[in-house]
């Protein structure tokens, strides 16, 4: 009987180590996505986000015309620090992350049958309902993963790198994220330092 289970067994771990060997896992990446704002029944660009993932460290920048704000944190640390520029003046601002007091969320669904490729990557969709009222419609790659692949707090039980997203409110415009640039060369250190001296310290 030993005999028949052993091979049972070591089939089923290799399956399994197969399925995890073709998820790419990078330690540095910089993703560039259009945010579109949904005005009436029109797509309407309002700005852009940058992910910059090096290691255990993040940082996001979100521009439009009238605000740039950036989020620094570190996965191995519970602050971030928040800058944020608007006109002629810049702030700073050191917070708990991710935040204590999160929404939870309430399902997960996924669909079968809306695949679609982004950069050349194969995508898959993902529903996410949260106890706020918030619903998050999620494309992404299994095929890749950053070492920091939660860049939004939403994102830390998607098993890849989410390409492209929806962040649908009870109320209010739905707001459209996706990917129009994917880089995975080495990215500098200074992209994470912080010149304090250049902000108003706020609480």
């Amino acid at each position: 009987m030993k005999c028949k289970i052993t091979p049972l067994i070591l089939s089923i771990f290799f399956t399994i180590a197969s399925a995890h060997a073709q998820v790419k896992v990078v330690g540095e990446c910089a993703l560039q996505f259009e945010i579109l704002e949904k005005q009436s029944s029109q797509w309407v660009p309002i700005g852009t986000k940058n992910v910059l993932v090096k290691g255990s460290q993040c940082k996001t920048i979100f521009s439009t015309p009238q605000l740039v704000q950036a989020l620094i944190f570190n996965t191995q640390f519970e602050t971030a620090t928040i800058l944020k520029d608007i006109g002629q003046s810049h702030f700073l601002q050191e917070i708990k992350y991710p935040p204590a007091n999160l929404p939870t969320m309430l399902s997960m669904k996924e669909s079968a049958d809306s695949a679609i490729s982004i950069l050349g990557y194969l995508c898959k969709k993902v529903q996410l309902t949260w106890s706020d009222g918030l619903v998050y419609e999620i494309q992404y790659t299994n095929e890749m993963m950053t070492t920091v692949n939660a860049f939004e707090a939403a994102f830390k039980d998607i098993p890849g790198l989410v390409l492209a997203y929806t962040i649908i409110p009870q109320k209010g415009n739905s707001i459209q994220y996706h990917a129009t640039s994917i880089d995975l060369s080495p990215i500098s250190l200074n992209q994470f330092n912080v010149n304090k001296d250049q902000y108003q310290i706020i609480d």
